[in-house]
């Protein structure tokens, strides 16, 4: 009888246990830290769900566009606008944060503070000048294939083991030197990163070199013509440059 009520007893302990909230049990994941709002969204999602102004931007979040589509995020004094068909990875940084560019176009706006952002694809880093009002456009035509465009201030890019600082006005076409598939989305900062993605070599740049028109230039930095960029880079400027009090 007594070891009846024993196991009774066991039981109950169990159960109650059981009923616990989760917190109480064992320590929950941490939630990824806020980085930003949601400025202006059309056909603008983070993940899988569509997104309005003031909505919270998290550190890790995806954010996506669909064709025709604009986001537009902020993150203190930064400004990034994801151009429709793109999609890219945010993550917060000491010094603001970080946005991996997996497909399509971002305008960035950089308020000239201790703030700035950096911008991955593939294994071309971009960089906007420190402490200076910048704005430029990141471009990802395909894994391999980048263009950069400064509409304002320098921006210094790096391709590989190259770097290159493309001067206030200019537009280069930066050829990777590695496509990179992901097995799991990570900040580029983290000292694991290259942990979780495979490298797989561009073309040579003998070969890269043979699309598209360009002027006279050598290593993986091509200058292009600013004919050929400024068209569809006026609109995106425009509204990275917009007042903060009219999102």
């Amino acid at each position: 009888m007594k070891i009846a009520r024993l196991f009774a007893l066991v039981a109950s302990l169990a159960m109650a246990c059981a009923l616990l909230p989760a917190p109480a049990r064992a320590q929950a994941e941490p939630q990824a830290p806020a980085l930003g709002l949601v400025a202006r969204s059309t056909n603008g999602y983070i993940g899988n769900a569509a997104v309005t102004e003031g909505a919270t931007v998290y550190s890790g979040d995806y954010l996506n566009t669909l064709n025709n589509g604009s986001l537009v995020v902020r993150v203190g004094g930064l400004s990034l606008e994801l151009e429709g068909s793109s999609a890219a990875h945010i993550y917060r940084t000491p010094y603001g944060a970080i946005v991996e560019l997996n497909f399509g176009s971002v305008v960035y706006n950089t308020p000239g503070t201790q703030e700035n952002l950096v911008i991955v694809a593939s294994d071309v880093r971009v960089t906007p000048a420190p402490s200076v009002h910048s704005v430029g456009r990141v471009t990802v035509h395909d894994s391999c294939n980048l263009m950069v465009y400064s509409q304002r201030a320098q921006v210094t890019v790096q391709a590989g083991s190259e770097s290159h600082l493309i001067e206030e006005g200019k537009t280069y076409r930066v050829l990777a030197l590695y496509d990179i598939k992901y097995n799991k989305f990570l900040s580029p900062d983290e000292d694991d990163y290259h942990r979780y993605h495979d490298h797989r070599p561009c073309a040579p740049l003998d070969l890269a070199r043979a699309h598209g028109p360009i002027a006279a230039a050598h290593s993986r930095f091509l200058l292009v013509a600013s004919a050929l960029i400024a068209a569809p880079t006026v609109w995106g400027i425009h509204q990275a440059l917009e007042s903060p009090d009219r999102p």
